[in-house]
């Protein structure tokens, strides 16, 4: 996840009732950067946004601009 998609889908957002806090050994330096924000509650109190409610166009977009 990255953080352009998580704060793009804000009212998607639901409450984590059970957070993790385990160390994340293979993510990227940006995605253990919004990891921690995370955990630590930054965007908001126990963010979660389930990845099945991003919307296909906003995937497909993502997709095309490894191209």
């Amino acid at each position: 996840m990255d953080r352009e998609t998580l704060m793009a889908h804000r009212g998607l957002w639901v409450r984590e009732d059970a957070p993790s806090n385990e160390a994340l050994r293979r993510l990227t330096a940006s995605e253990q950067a919004l990891y921690d924000d995370l955990r630590h509650n930054q965007p908001g109190e126990q963010v979660r946004l389930e990845q099945e409610r991003i919307s296909f166009g906003w995937l497909k977009k993502a997709l095309q601009m490894l191209k």
